[in-house]
């Protein structure tokens, strides 16, 4: 008998069809409820990124009218309001124009500019509050800013009528990955946003005492060390930091020239589903990497606070890390994202060293990291001794802060500066509130509130 030469018989032939045509109908039911999960979840998407788009109009509707109102108040109390409520504003726009599936570099000079008009109306409203009015070329400044946020609103109004009529839709942009400009239709996305971009080419330069002016926009990183490295070395730096994950190949899909130049990857499974591609940012110089998101379907949650802390740290550790303590978390789709900051041996704390770890919350995986503010800050610091003792500071806080705990700790200020500071946590009136005593001159520097509630830990 030759191989494979079998004859069947009659019902035997039957059994096989039978089981074929039961495989053909299973493979049918599970390929559409694939395709009706994804179309459900691409709704999902436009409808999220539809709401976020809304609110950022909105908040720059109210900044083009606040600013309109700046210009003509002649009271600084007024003006403070005023300008108080700018800042809230645009750190408004801000946050929702980054929850547009837009690379950073793409909207780098809109991201900016609602920095800076945030940051500018803060710096006017500590003016204002000590009851000065904003001089001559601070109000040529705010008139500019004005001209700026109609600018910027027209665009957002022409856009807001190409969604509504389908041309851009964010659902699906978000599933084309973070090349979206380079790989969107001309007609939908990278020309309505590069238009938008367009209009700041000739932005102003503006030197002013804030973290976001130009002379700390344009300042180099102080975390970098280290000799430059190629893509094969970033390639590698890649494949160690994703250890735990079954990648195949890692290809460049973008070159970041921004403050930190970095090699964009994208790292795809060896299964080759580039829907499960892991996006990641290397550093040209030091090879350290900026940022990495794993956007995978996290089904379930399993971990408690306290496991996903542990896992996190844990990760940190492994990544060479040093001191780093967990300050803040936020819970969102079965995972929880925590903030870590430096702390020297001796328990002083150091904020401008801050970084985020995404840990998911069904197997403890990390699927988010950035780093970029800890490379902006981190740096050997020589921290002298406070002029001030503990006593002396407590005496400069309100009486009506019941003062649980109090620690060391370096603060960011405007200007790229940095102080010491006394942190007194306490509460008043059911609150929990952290208040910052400059350890050399006694002032007040900051106070936050904290909010606690089921899904994390935050200040404001």
């Amino acid at each position: 008998m030759k191989p494979y030469d079998v004859k069947l018989g009659r019902k035997q032939y039957h059994i096989i069809i039978a089981v074929l045509g039961a495989a053909l109908i299973i493979t049918g039911f599970f390929s559409y409820n694939a395709y009706a999960g994804k179309k459900q979840y691409q709704t999902f998407l436009q409808n999220n990124y539809q709401r976020s788009f809304r609110e950022l109009v909105t908040d720059v509707e109210n900044i083009k009218l606040l600013l309109e109102k700046a210009e003509i108040s002649a009271s600084p109390v007024q003006s403070n309001a005023l300008m108080s409520q700018i800042w809230m504003q645009s750190y408004s726009a801000a946050e929702n124009l980054g929850q547009l599936p837009i690379t950073h570099n793409a909207l780098s000079k809109t991201e900016k500019y609602l920095n800076q008009v945030g940051d500018y109306s803060y710096s006017i409203s500590r003016i204002n509050a000590k009851n000065k009015a904003a001089d001559d070329k601070d109000m040529e400044q705010i008139s500019k800013l004005r001209g700026y946020a109609g600018e910027l609103l027209n665009l957002l109004h022409a856009m807001e009528s190409d969604i509504t009529e389908g041309k851009i839709k964010f659902g699906e942009i978000s599933q084309k990955g973070r090349l979206i400009l380079k790989k969107a239709s001309k007609e939908a996305v990278d020309v309505k946003f590069g238009n938008m971009e367009d209009k700041f080419n000739e932005y102003p330069t503006m030197i002013y005492d804030g973290p976001f002016s130009d002379n700390v926009i344009e300042g180099k990183p102080k975390g970098l060390e280290g000799e430059d490295i190629n893509l094969e070395k970033a390639r590698e730096k890649a494949k160690k930091f994703l250890s735990g994950n079954k990648i195949g190949t890692i290809k460049e899909v973008s070159s970041g020239k921004g403050k930190i130049h970095t090699f964009g990857l994208e790292a795809i499974p060896k299964n080759g589903e580039k829907a499960d591609s892991i996006s990641i940012d290397i550093t040209k110089k030091g090879g350290y990497v900026l940022w990495m998101l794993n956007p995978r379907d996290i089904p379930s949650k399993k971990l408690t606070d306290k496991q996903a802390g542990d896992k996190a740290r844990k990760f940190l550790k492994e990544q060479g890390f040093g001191n780093l303590t967990e300050t803040y978390f936020l819970k969102n789709d079965n995972t929880t994202t925590i903030t870590f900051i430096g702390v020297t041996e001796e328990g002083i704390l150091i904020y401008p060293d801050l970084l985020k770890v995404k840990v998911a919350l069904d197997n403890g995986e990390v699927v988010g990291f950035d780093a970029y503010q800890y490379l902006m800050s981190h740096r050997k610091r020589d921290i002298g001794k406070p002029s001030l003792t503990e006593e002396e500071a407590r005496g400069k806080i309100s009486q009506k802060l019941e003062v649980e705990r109090v620690k060391l700790a370096i603060i960011p200020m405007p200007g790229d500066k940095e102080q010491l500071c006394y942190e007194f946590k306490g509460k008043y009136n059911q609150f929990d509130y952290f208040v910052y005593i400059n350890a050399e001159t006694g002032e007040e520097e900051n106070i936050l509130r904290i909010i606690k509630d089921e899904d994390g830990t935050l200040t404001q």
